[in-house]
């Protein structure tokens, strides 16, 4: 599978999962982010941090030239893209130049994060998502604000009055109801699901960013009638428009069992890793597989739920060099790592035999790191 065994370029705004998936997959890595964690570090060759200054955001010429100074096209097996550059397409179509894509195309991505692309096509297509509009409504209740292109809900708002349209600025109705996600393999041509994930806000854990992706958990209970319908977008959208390798929905489950299309993400998701090691082989191997029109023919095994949640900073800190981490901590950042209030400081990881076993886990052990980790770095 890795004949020339050159390492894969990971450009995501967090690698770690990435690079762990990649190592477990026999795989070599380069990883390019926003963080350059101690977790990461450990599963690539190399690793360096292109974060824009005081952002969340890729410096796009300081990424293009880690790229170029350590994944060069000729000695770069392959571009595996995560979250952080759906609102950038020309900075990923310059990534891609002259390396292999194991990906969906630039345009494919930005057709899927437009909404003035993706709502005629969901409606051509029959699957049902909340209302969208691009003028402020009169009145904001029951809309949220978003921007076209953005990722893990940090730039979703709860809509107010005062707000103007601008330029990717678009209104959606808020649905009530269980937030869920799917996770699905595709070669180009059918669509594969691996599993549905329980997900949730930051909510007052990030009071600047209440909507920014909280944690997640494998193995959802969902009823037969939302999976049989969610099924049939990801077989539509992948026949649609050709999605290859690893992609995400997000959808909401009303109180009625009727589900809802919010949004979808054309590259690997943060769920991913949830399901990885029970993939003979791993996900990425299946990611790159995909990528090429190759669908795997392995079965997931049966194995643990498993889940986990990202702490974020409640007010400015810096990692101090003696802090020690728990086991089940992951991302942790490296000493002297400065962090703004509401910027995300690592994640805690549980497994269990339910959804709510691991949920309550998750719970302790974030309030663990709250009482006792974080405050030593404040």
């Amino acid at each position: 599978m890795w004949p020339d065994a050159q390492p894969f370029l990971i450009v995501s705004a967090s690698g770690r999962a990435l690079a762990a998936m990649a190592r477990r997959a026999g795989a070599r890595s380069i990883v390019l982010d926003l963080f350059a964690d101690l977790d990461a570090a450990a599963c690539c060759e190399a690793i360096r941090r292109v974060a824009a200054d005081r952002s969340l955001r890729f410096h796009a010429h300081r990424l293009l030239d880690a790229a170029a100074a350590l994944a060069a096209p000729a000695a770069c097996a392959g571009l595996v893209f995560g979250s952080g550059l759906e609102g950038r397409i020309p900075l990923l179509s310059r990534l891609a130049e002259g390396r292999r894509l194991c990906g969906n195309a630039p345009q494919t991505v930005w057709q899927l994060k437009q909404p003035q692309s993706l709502v005629p096509l969901l409606q051509a297509l029959g699957i049902p998502a909340p209302a969208v509009r691009y003028e402020a409504p009169f009145d904001p209740r029951g809309w949220l604000v978003k921007q076209a292109g953005g990722a893990g809900g940090v730039q979703v708002r709860a809509a107010r009055t005062g707000l103007q349209a601008r330029p990717g600025r678009y209104f959606q109705r808020w649905v009530a109801g269980r937030s869920l996600s799917v996770l699905f393999l595709a070669d180009g041509r059918r669509g594969r699901v691996i599993g549905f994930s329980e997900q949730w806000p930051a909510g007052a854990d990030c009071p600047r960013r209440p909507f920014c992706f909280g944690g997640a958990i494998a193995d959802a209970i969902v009823p037969a009638s939302a999976r049989t319908e969610v099924e049939q977008w990801v077989a539509r959208l992948t026949e649609s428009v050709g999605l290859v390798g690893l992609n995400g929905i997000d959808f909401i489950l009303d109180e009625t069992g009727v589900a809802h299309f919010l949004e979808i993400n054309p590259r690997p998701t943060a769920t991913a890793e949830l399901y990885d090691a029970r993939a003979p082989g791993g996900l990425f191997r299946w990611h790159v597989m995909a990528c090429s029109g190759e669908m795997p023919a392995g079965r997931l095994a049966t194995g643990a739920v498993r889940g986990q949640a990202i702490v974020y900073a409640p007010a400015a800190l810096t990692v101090p060099a003696a802090l020690r981490w728990p086991a089940w901590v992951v991302d942790r950042p490296a000493p002297g790592a400065v962090f703004a209030p509401g910027a995300p400081v690592c994640s805690v990881q549980a497994a269990g035999t339910s959804v709510r076993e691991v949920r309550t886990q998750l719970d302790e052990r974030s309030r663990t790191i709250g009482r006792s980790v974080i405050p030593l770095a404040a």
